[in-house]
């Protein structure tokens, strides 16, 4: 077995995944749709919650890889911030037109589903949902250091705001069909940020 069979079985289980749910996708959609026998995924995975692990690392990937390009730049702070947020929303518009409808945030959907049962899958996306955090928080940070923000702003609160805001507008946008609403956050998020912790 190839290492093209692993990511082509990751690839096909977060297309699956995305497209409906962890709990409907089956080992047997996903092998037949993978085009692979059961046997193959075993090589790999030895159950369906280490496919569902695979899953969530790709997903971060993807996701970490706009976090990156957004947050790795000599811009200030809060355009980085609201660059992501412009990247986020192209995510989910990309995705719309590949998928008919917006799918949601690939890391907000599992945690929705997988979140506070036990288990890796639970602890992989509380540690990714922190890493998440951290890049806003540091910006926030900065921003208060440079004088943009208030200096009450506390990094941590302002963050954890933005993000949770940012999930919240991302599952109106799954349920409006309108990935625009991500963009159009920004504002919103900033007012968020700019916020003294009460």
């Amino acid at each position: 077995m190839t290492d093209d069979t692993r990511t082509r079985l990751v690839r096909t289980a977060r297309a699956l995944i995305h497209g409906s749910s962890f709990a409907e996708v089956g080992i047997g959609d996903l092998c037949r749709e993978a085009g692979v026998h059961r046997g193959s995924l075993y090589h790999f995975f030895p159950s369906k919650e280490a496919v569902g692990l695979a899953v969530i690392d790709a997903n971060w990937e993807l996701l970490k890889a706009v976090l990156d390009e957004s947050f790795d730049s000599e811009a200030p702070p809060l355009e980085r911030i609201d660059a992501f947020i412009g990247g986020f929303a192209g995510m989910l518009t990309a995705a719309r037109d590949r998928m008919g409808a917006v799918p949601g945030c690939p890391i907000g959907n599992l945690a929705l589903e997988l979140a506070g049962r036990p288990g890796e899958a639970s602890v992989r996306i509380a540690e990714i949902l922190t890493a998440w955090q951290r890049y806003f928080r540091d910006a926030v940070a900065e921003a208060v250091l440079r004088g943009h923000v208030p200096a009450g702003v506390e990094p941590d609160t302002a963050a954890l705001r933005a993000l949770a805001y940012l999930q919240g507008i991302t599952l109106m946008a799954k349920a409006y069909d309108r990935p625009t609403l991500v963009a159009e956050a920004r504002t919103a998020i900033r007012m968020l940020i700019q916020a003294p912790a009460s």
